[in-house]
């Protein structure tokens, strides 16, 4: 008995390349957050910012090492993503 399989259809090329622009743009965004935070062990939206405490201003605490491994799994779950705007992308082609 023999099995004759067929490959799946390929949807249309915009649906790739649409898909494979998004996933660029969550990519770098989740790489620079990344990088920032794993560079600096703060966080994204106010790495050096000073907090006031009545009249004067108190310096924020060291960098922690949490801060820096979150940044780590923000750059991994990044080019993961990049991974498959590429694979979308390559898929674009194939279906033109």
């Amino acid at each position: 008995m023999t099995h004759h399989y067929t490959a799946a259809e390929l949807s249309p090329p915009e649906t790739y390349f649409q898909t494979a622009g998004f996933c660029l743009l969550v990519a770098v965004v989740l790489i620079w957050i990344g990088r920032t935070q794993r560079r600096t062990g703060r966080g994204v939206f106010s790495p050096d910012k000073s907090v006031r405490v009545g009249d004067a201003l108190v310096a924020e605490s060291p960098p922690s090492k949490g801060k820096r491994m979150a940044g780590r799994v923000y750059l991994v779950i990044g080019w993961f993503v990049l991974l498959g705007a590429v694979v979308n992308l390559v898929n674009g082609f194939r279906a033109a």
